[in-house]
């Protein structure tokens, strides 16, 4: 498996919002021992220890709006998000903005309408079982949490998909994706692209184009038969010897 992001969704575990002295908080625990939706046919499973080097690192760490990079609820640097390790989980409490989807977050959690907690990370060290169904992590770099995430971030039947069929072709869509996120292209990036172009048109085999009973007529009006060439060539010699 390649050290790639990509996110861990579970379902129907504690979320809650909470309002004390005029801020708005949202508070989920992603349990240990629980299982994620099912990817590939492979379940994953969280160790206790799967967190331990990212906390201790002292990494930022964002929540985010429905893995959105663009709506961030709060941060680990700002000490808006604060992640708190347990035997039994990792508790996430977020102070949430006064922000149009900070607000909306609290009031989706609040009356229940998404009780589903996602988390964004690259596996580090990991355990497969002996029928390749379900794999432990017991470490991850931790990126995110998202709150707010109505549905799976990536269901086995679209972007895992997706992303398979990519990897089947031998294409680093995370190294891809980092090249098309920059302002400036450079020489090396130009070389990643270009190698991708080069698996994608290998795929494409050039067809003979069909011929038309037009175009079939056409060409064999346009052959010459060998009684032709010979009395054609009889004609040139003789001009040449006249």
């Amino acid at each position: 498996m390649k050290k790639e992001k990509r996110n861990f969704t579970l379902k129907n575990i504690e979320l809650r919002a909470e309002s004390n002295e005029g801020k708005k908080f949202v508070i989920g625990m992603i349990p240990y021992n629980s299982r994620s939706v099912q990817m590939f046919g492979v379940t994953e499973i969280i160790a206790p220890t799967a967190f331990n080097k990212s906390l201790a690192d002292g990494s930022e760490i964002r929540a985010l709006f429905n893995h959105n990079d663009n709506q961030v609820l709060g941060s680990t640097k700002s000490g808006t998000l604060k992640l708190e390790n347990s035997e039994t989980g990792l508790l996430c409490q977020c102070e949430l903005p006064n922000t149009s989807f900070g607000n909306d977050c609290f009031e989706i959690i609040n009356r229940g309408d998404v009780n589903t907690l996602s988390f964004g990370f690259v596996p580090i060290v990991w355990e497969d079982s002996e029928n390749g169904k379900t794999r432990t992590l017991k470490e991850v770099k931790l990126i995110e949490t998202s709150f707010c995430v109505p549905f799976p971030a990536y269901p086995e039947t679209t972007s895992l998909t997706y992303m398979r069929g990519l990897s089947k072709r031998n294409i680093d869509i995370e190294k891809l994706n980092e090249v098309l996120e920059k302002e400036e292209i450079l020489d090396d990036d130009k070389i990643i692209v270009k190698d991708v172009i080069d698996k994608l048109s290998s795929m494409v085999k050039e067809e003979k184009p069909v011929e038309t009973e037009q175009l079939k007529e056409e060409n064999k009006n346009e052959i010459i038969s060998e009684d032709d060439k010979s009395k054609l060539s009889l004609e040139i010699e003789c001009e040449l010897n006249s």
